[in-house]
């Protein structure tokens, strides 16, 4: 099958011209609005989404539903952002899906005030028409970017939730912890709960935004259980964090579904649970796509032992990048190298000339091809493009050797 319906998705606009939900509203509309014939968990945050969603889906999996995902961006292939318990959307009922929406869009850009609807809105389109299709007992949205303003947010769910609030985005939600938690508690509903984060990350500048927000909406505002601590195979205090709050959403959504809170079925689901380069050990490396800020924080929480720590970084050209290296820097025993990959508004040499103490790698496979020390630490860490790039060249030389 050509990938003729994902080349047509990306030829589209990253983001618009104008903020703003009408052309999401207006496509949704031409489809018989297929985002209000299913149940639906709306998460939002800078980082945590997509781990979040992955463990509560597979504990609402333990309980025999039907659930949906819709997260962003893709690791592995692109069907991977929409999926039906676990199993991604094939080429062929994309193909279908397209068919269907690619001609409403095409007129859509023959309308002044609907032109030019992007990539992001369209995946979104595909993704609500795809589990109303599916008849999805529960879908489980992820936030693109923001919330107030994201595609995403024409839904009414029964449970919202945001996850962490960092530096991320600036240019787009805002240069201050409370804009950018203004734009995630954009998601936030009338009477619907929400899921709020634990202090470590969520701010409480950003916080009190997001309880004024509630108050105002009289949404109840609800915590994930703090100290306990679960059998996961996903690694890092971060995703324990991740698994409370996936819980809590859980326990609330048990209530509204009338399931029965089973500690084995939820103890299973939480250990199945498997979200790639996050804190993934792949051949001997442990991968990370910590592509922001707080990210990056909370990577470098994870390693203060006494081990020597070999790091392979690249990023996008973003304003912050020299921050987040000045933080991997902070490591004890640490030996960091910098590299590029294929991508757009990738850092280059030139970018890092200034920083000392690094090496400067041209290409990052020579790196994950020289010999290692048993005893050593070998991280790869920053943009989740460049994690989807070397987790493929990892996984291909694994089936090769």
């Amino acid at each position: 099958m050509s990938n003729a319906s994902i080349d047509w998705i990306h030829s589209r606009l990253k983001f618009g011209i104008k903020p703003g939900l009408s052309r999401i509203i207006y496509l949704l509309e031409q489809l018989d609005n297929p985002q209000n014939k299913i149940k639906t968990v709306h998460v939002a945050g800078t980082n945590g989404k997509g781990s979040t969603v992955t463990f509560l889906s597979n504990v609402l999996q333990q309980y025999g539903l039907q659930v949906g995902t819709f997260t962003s961006p893709f690791i592995e292939i692109f069907n991977e952002r929409i999926a039906v318990n676990g199993r991604y959307i094939s080429d062929e009922d994309l193909n279908r899906i397209v068919a269907v929406i690619k001609p409403l869009v095409l007129k859509m850009d023959e309308h002044p005030d609907l032109v030019n609807i992007t990539e992001f809105e369209i995946l979104t389109a595909i993704g609500f028409y795809y589990f109303a299709d599916q008849a999805v007992d529960i879908a489980l949205i992820e936030v693109g970017l923001g919330g107030l303003y994201d595609s995403t947010n024409v839904i009414t769910p029964l449970v919202s939730a945001i996850t962490t609030i960092g530096y991320d985005h600036q240019d787009i939600l805002g240069d201050t912890l409370a804009k950018i938690a203004s734009e995630k508690a954009g998601i936030i509903k009338h009477n619907v709960p929400v899921v709020v984060g634990n202090i470590m990350g969520v701010p409480e500048e950003a916080y009190e935004v997001i309880v004024a927000v509630a108050h105002e909406k009289n949404a109840p505002i609800y915590h994930p259980e703090t100290g306990r601590t679960f059998d996961l195979n996903l690694h890092g205090q971060y995703q324990q964090d991740n698994a409370a709050l996936a819980l809590k959403i859980f326990e609330i959504l048990a209530e509204k579904l009338g399931l029965i809170i089973e500690p084995e079925k939820i103890k299973k689901g939480l250990k199945q649970a498997f979200w790639p380069a996050r804190m993934e050990d792949l051949n001997g490396f442990i991968l990370d796509g910590a592509h922001n800020l707080p990210a990056i924080k909370r990577l470098v929480a994870e390693f203060n032992g006494s081990k020597k720590v070999h790091i392979l970084f690249s990023a996008l050209q973003r304003k912050d990048f020299h921050e987040m290296i000045t933080l991997l820097q902070t490591i004890s025993n640490v030996s960091l190298t910098l590299t590029t990959f294929d991508y757009p508004k990738t850092i280059v040499a030139a970018d890092v000339a200034d920083i000392s103490d690094v090496t400067w790698l041209e290409d990052w496979r020579e790196f994950v091809t020289a010999p290692r020390h048993a005893d050593d630490i070998y991280l790869l860490t920053g943009s989740l493009y460049f994690m989807s790039q070397v987790r493929e060249f990892l996984l291909t030389s694994n089936k090769s050797n």
